[in-house]
Parts: structure tokens; C-alpha cells; sequence
């Protein structure tokens, strides 16, 4: 895993996070985020974790990102303070996008839009719930589920600030390349 996200890093990418879904032993996920964490701090990128704020503290991350079955983002920010970086994750509901940012989330993320190998029960959203949520929005907004170079630059066209990748970059026989592929279909197509 710390090889896949080297070269991913040295591709790119932006941010690193913990999605840890019960593949680990709690020792081995004490580890694989400390390995995580700085390898991260080694490229000035920062590292998160998924669902689980207490988590988040006992690695000392920069942040944590949860969904609706996790701790809120008030919780989150009780337990990890005002510098850490909060995301929330958001289904395309009026009203979704104000809580968040009431309850002190920093970004979020929406989706999914495409299948997704990591969420293969989640029903794809229509482009159209992105747009509304993007103009509802006063945070920014990443779009989830799927990504990949492909269909990495239509979602820049929507104006997210991003996009959170998994499986394109993991499970790529070469992960620099996907991730600097991606980069380059979002990066041009948001300057269009």
C-alpha cells in the first residue's frame, strides 16, 4: 500500500486518506496510518482519515472526512480542534450542504456518479444532483464514486473544486500514471 501511494504522490495527488473498511487488525491500521501519515507530511500533502474522528486523533491526521453513518462534524471537530480539515460527505439533499457548513465541516464530497468498486451497493447519481449541490454550496465541493481519467474531466466541467479517487489509482498496474492522467484530464477540462 505504501508503494501505491508513493507513486501516487509523486503523481499528484493532493491529500491522502485512511479508508479503512475492516480489511485491517486495529494494529494494522495503527500502522498502515502512521506509515500513511508520513509518507504524506514527506510530500507537504495532507492525511486523512475516513469515518473515524477518535482515529484521526490517535494518528495525529490533519483531518477526518465521515458520512452519514459517523460521528457528526461537530463531533469531529471536538474531538480533532479547530485546525483540523473536516469533510462530510453529502447525497444530493437541500439543506445537506448548510448543515455541514453549520456544524463546521471544511469541504464536501458527493457522489457517487459513476460505479464504484468501493461502494458497489450506492446508487449512481444523475450529473444534475452535482451541479445543485455545487450551487448550493458555500464550501467546496468533490465529486466521489468511480473517478477515473476518463470521466475525471466531465466532473471538472460541473465546477468541483476535485475529485476523491480510490480504485483508478489503487488498483492501477502503474499508480503515477493514472494519478498524473487524472490530474491532467481534471486540470484541462476546468480551464475550459
Amino acid at each position: 500500500m505504501l508503494a501505491t501511494v508513493t507513486a501516487a504522490l509523486e503523481g499528484g495527488i493532493s491529500a491522502v486518506q485512511l479508508r479503512e473498511k475492516g480489511a485491517y487488525s486495529p494494529e494494522e491500521q495503527i500502522a498502515a496510518g502512521r506509515g500513511l501519515r508520513e509518507l504524506s507530511h514527506g510530500f507537504d500533502v495532507p492525511f486523512l482519515v475516513n469515518d473515524d474522528p477518535e482515529l484521526a486523533r490517535r494518528l495525529d491526521a490533519d483531518g477526518v472526512h465521515v458520512g452519514r453513518d459517523d460521528p457528526s462534524p461537530r463531533i469531529a471537530r471536538a474531538i480533532l480542534g479547530l485546525k483540523a480539515i473536516i469533510g462530510v460527505t453529502v447525497y444530493g439533499n437541500p439543506g445537506e450542504e448548510s448543515s455541514a457548513a453549520e456544524s463546521g465541516a471544511d469541504y464536501l464530497a458527493c457522489g457517487p456518479f459513476f460505479p464504484s468498486p468501493t461502494k458497489p451497493d450506492e446508487p449512481v447519481l444523475p450529473l444534475h444532483t452535482l451541479d445543485a449541490v455545487v450551487h448550493r454550496s458555500t464550501l467546496p465541493v468533490f465529486a466521489i464514486g468511480g473517478v477515473n481519467a476518463e470521466n475525471a474531466g466531465l466532473l471538472a466541467r460541473h465546477r468541483v473544486a476535485g475529485v476523491a479517487v480510490v480504485s483508478a489509482i489503487m488498483d492501477a498496474p502503474d499508480p503515477r500514471h493514472a494519478t498524473e492522467a487524472i490530474r491532467r484530464a481534471f486540470s484541462g477540462a476546468s480551464r475550459t
